[in-house]
């Protein structure tokens, strides 16, 4: 069986790294690493075969690696200027599209994908959008219509409709809708089921999970449940990060992210003050039940399951090894095989290459 190729930003180290998975094993190598990225924060996958990565230096850019199906090794091409920094970027489902999050500038940008053998720097139109406070993902719909923020400041998510621009991408004005998240609880990152009708999101400075209905032609959000997960920690509600705020220490809730597996029977919500992966088991109507929680990676920030749905990846800011998990039947997590990584990986992107 062909290797799936595991990709990690490494903001501290200025790299991606590329490491072979196992798909029958879980053991994981490192195979190569592109350098020169400073600040590399997120990444989204093109599974034609090109990772589009957010790097935060000066200039602020995207830079397109184009991917070896054979080895992994991924070579950067003509990036494209930015105008905010990235903290979470999403491809859209054309594949034409690219939407981004920026935490400090509180904004939402949407953006033509850069490559095709052209500079960009300065080229294709950005759309631009207040989206809130501390704005910590931008997640396309799977059906395309929509895109949804999380402001993490605000307390709020909202809803953008997609529009063709006068190129043919899609393109952002304005918000449609926007429910407002529990005071004082720090909406992070949101995940869509695969047919569109659930949204879940995690909450960093409260550890509730959100379960939302979402209704194709609005795009509005039901909320269906709020659940703890991070009940028995002992932990309190944590502030609201910035470059000002000191980390305040072990005793705060600080949860970061939040990933569904292919079939949708198990989720999962890492918490960095604990360095611990909570799982929960998925009803049929979307519902949660919590199932356990498992220890991880010193500041597990990131979190990534491999395209089969065996093995859950495990990134530690504090720690810069990633641990492979092989999920179990009951969502359980068995660490079978770990690597070291650059300085301060955030973020994890998995590959398989589609059969030549």
């Amino acid at each position: 069986m062909a290797q799936t190729f595991v990709f990690i930003a490494c903001a501290g180290g200025g790299t991606v790294d590329t490491l072979g998975l196992d798909p029958s094993t879980g053991h994981i190598t490192p195979l190569s690493r592109v350098e020169g990225l400073p600040r590399v924060t997120a990444l989204t996958l093109d599974p034609a075969g090109t990772l589009y990565a957010g790097v935060n230096g000066d200039p602020r850019r995207t830079v397109p690696l184009a991917l070896d199906s054979a080895t992994g090794r991924a070579t950067p091409g003509p990036a494209r200027d930015v105008p905010a920094r990235t903290c979470f970027l999403s491809l859209g489902p054309d594949r034409r599209a690219l939407y981004s999050a920026s935490y400090h500038e509180g904004l939402m940008v949407g953006y033509q994908v850069p490559g095709e053998g052209r500079a960009e720097a300065e080229g294709g139109p950005v759309t631009e959008y207040r989206s809130g406070p501390n704005t910590h993902s931008a997640v396309p719909s799977p059906d395309g219509r929509f895109v949804y923020t999380a402001s993490l400041g605000a307390d709020r998510i909202s809803w953008f409709p997609i529009h063709e621009d006068h190129a043919g991408n899609g393109a952002v004005v304005h918000p449609a809708g926007h429910v407002e998240a529990a005071p004082g609880s720090g909406p992070r990152f949101l995940r869509h089921t695969a047919d569109g009708r659930r949204v879940y999101v995690s909450h960093e400075r409260t550890g509730n999970v959100d379960v939302y209905t979402r209704d194709a032609e609005t795009g509005g959000l039901t909320l269906l449940q709020r659940i703890s997960s991070v009940e028995g920690l002992g932990l309190v509600p944590g502030p609201v990060r910035s470059p000002s705020t000191p980390d305040p220490g072990p005793g705060v809730i600080w949860c970061a992210d939040i990933r569904l597996t292919p079939d949708e029977k198990f989720l999962y919500v890492t918490e960095r003050s604990t360095s611990t992966i909570a799982a929960f088991a998925l009803a049929p109507d979307g519902r949660l039940t919590y199932l356990r929680r498992s220890e991880t990676e010193a500041q597990p920030r990131i979190i990534a399951v491999d395209p089969s749905g065996r093995w859950l990846l495990a990134a530690g800011e504090r720690s810069n090894h990633v641990t492979v998990y092989a999920i179990g039947p009951d969502g359980e997590l068995d660490p079978v095989s770990r690597a070291a990584t650059a300085a301060d990986p955030l973020w994890i992107e998995c590959w398989r290459p589609s059969p030549a």
